[in-house]
């Protein structure tokens, strides 16, 4: 009885041993085999990479392109084929005239370039709506119309041309202001480069009508028809003081180029 009751014993004890075993191995294997990756903190998660260099770099976000460099040459006439011309009036926007002026181009259907001097924008800001409103092109004749600005400091040259356009954008923003007109038309080649730096070409002209000295309507158009030629750029002025003799002459110019063949284009 002695030696059943030891054997039962060893047997109760070598059973305990076998289930305690299989129990720590299963708790035990999982342990080893680490944390789940579920199961670990958000923030030391290993983001997934691609295939490929392990240690290569996130790729950067592409430059903007470059804006195109603004041509410095000076422009005397337009582009174009054949019989089109520019018309430019200068040194407004100028109460009462560009008003006149406006009104003689929406009745002919003609668009012209308006060469606007800032102080005057800035003067005068509904003005420059209405330019704008009607299909005009700008054009920048700096902030004081200084026809001494090619003697100027760079500094002041990029002042009077950055005040113009800080007036018409205040006015009308947004619109563009492809173009600028030096003051006297006495350019420089740092009058030039400040204004493609600015984004603006330099334009010139091939026929001066000398209305701001008011020599009559008969004179003007007599210089009109010895300067034009196809491709041509009219120069008159809206602003700058009295110019009934300039909307006469248009009234009788336009009408004559319309029918002679020329079509009026904004450059």
């Amino acid at each position: 009885m002695r030696f059943q009751a030891v054997v039962a014993a060893l047997s109760i004890l070598v059973c305990g041993a076998l289930i305690w075993n299989v129990a720590s191995a299963g708790r035990w294997s999982q342990a080893a085999a680490g944390p789940r990756a579920a199961d670990a903190p958000k923030e030391i998660q290993a983001p997934l990479r691609p295939p490929g260099n392990p240690n290569a770099q996130e790729p950067a976000t592409p430059p903007a392109a470059p804006a195109l460099p603004v041509d410095p040459t000076l422009v005397s006439k337009v582009k174009g084929e054949g019989k089109v011309v520019a018309l430019t009036l200068d040194d407004g926007p100028w109460p009462e005239w560009t008003d006149k002026a406006l009104a003689l181009l929406a009745r002919y259907d003609v668009k012209a370039t308006f060469c606007m001097v800032g102080q005057q924008a800035k003067d005068h800001p509904a003005l420059v709506r209405k330019v704008v409103a009607g299909g005009h092109g700008l054009c920048n004749h700096s902030m004081t119309h200084d026809t001494a600005l090619k003697t100027k400091s760079p500094d002041e040259i990029r002042a009077q041309m950055q005040g113009t356009l800080d007036a018409i954008h205040a006015a009308s923003p947004g619109t563009p202001v492809p173009w600028f007109r030096a003051p006297g038309g006495n350019w420089s080649d740092e009058v030039r480069q400040t204004a493609a730096s600015l984004g603006m070409r330099s334009m010139h002209w091939t026929v001066d009508t000398n209305d701001w000295q008011k020599p009559g309507v008969g004179k003007m158009l007599e210089a009109v028809d010895k300067q034009l030629g196809p491709r041509g750029i009219i120069l008159c002025h809206d602003g700058g003081g009295d110019r009934t003799q300039t909307i006469a002459m248009l009234d009788r110019l336009i009408p004559d180029l319309k029918a002679a063949g020329y079509t009026f284009i904004v450059p």
